[in-house]
């Protein structure tokens, strides 16, 4: 475990908070698309919870993490309720569901904070490779659409290899062409993925189980297929 500063503590939408990491010594190496096993010393007892890394490793003096409000347990509530710049904690980097250069372009499908994995790929591809990426994001409501900014900016940077589309899936019923609508086989078919190698997915298990299915159904290949179920 690798004890770390709390620092730039975020309300980023209504539900999700960011934060930054720094170790109080060394570096945080870890790969694009893992996630850390965050320890918490809360009333006595040491309390673990697993939240995925938002950065890019390629800067590994800090790691940034953001945590949606959801659910019960000591770490979350404790992030929203009571951490403050200047905590200290401890990480353990995990997860085998990462990207590395070999798996070239990419489409990148998250729903809701699935997002939080899926963008240190996506920086990573845009600020270290010569590869291209899309990021394809479903939320249920226009206030979580989360790092949108930094997305736009991102892709303003790189034009010809970063894209980003977006859709709110509280409006399901109307055309994907309106900005509305679930990510569905359709709207997936419109996306030209015979330019992609690869495709990772990151959200509830039915968002994961619906679009592998269709990926497939599409014509993709499983192997080209990469996610881990959370919940």
């Amino acid at each position: 475990m690798v004890s770390a500063t709390v620092c730039n503590i975020k309300q980023e939408t209504p539900s999700t908070k960011s934060f930054d990491l720094i170790p109080t010594s060394g570096e945080i190496h870890f790969l694009p698309g893992q996630w850390i096993d965050l320890s918490i010393l809360i009333n006595g007892h040491t309390e673990v919870a697993g939240y995925s890394i938002t950065s890019n490793p390629a800067h590994n003096s800090s790691i940034s993490l953001a945590v949606k409000d959801v659910g019960d347990d000591l770490v979350t509530r404790y992030i929203h309720d009571s951490m403050v710049d200047g905590d200290i904690v401890s990480l353990g980097v995990g997860g085998t569901c990462t990207y590395s250069s070999d798996k070239r372009n990419t489409l990148l499908l998250a729903g809701g904070i699935g997002i939080t994995p899926l963008i240190s790929i996506f920086k990573y591809i845009g600020e270290t490779t010569s590869h291209k990426a899309l990021i394809f994001h479903s939320v249920s409501s226009s206030k979580e659409f989360l790092f949108q900014k930094d997305i736009e900016t991102l892709c303003l940077k790189y034009p010809e290899r970063l894209f980003y589309k977006q859709t709110i899936s509280e409006k399901f019923q109307q055309s994907i062409d309106t900005g509305f609508g679930r990510i569905t086989k359709d709207a997936l078919q419109m996306l030209s993925l015979s330019c992609f190698d690869t495709v990772f997915l990151c959200g509830p298990n039915k968002f994961i189980s619906d679009l592998s299915e269709c990926l497939i159904e599409i014509g993709l290949d499983e192997s080209q297929i990469h996610y881990e179920k959370w919940w």
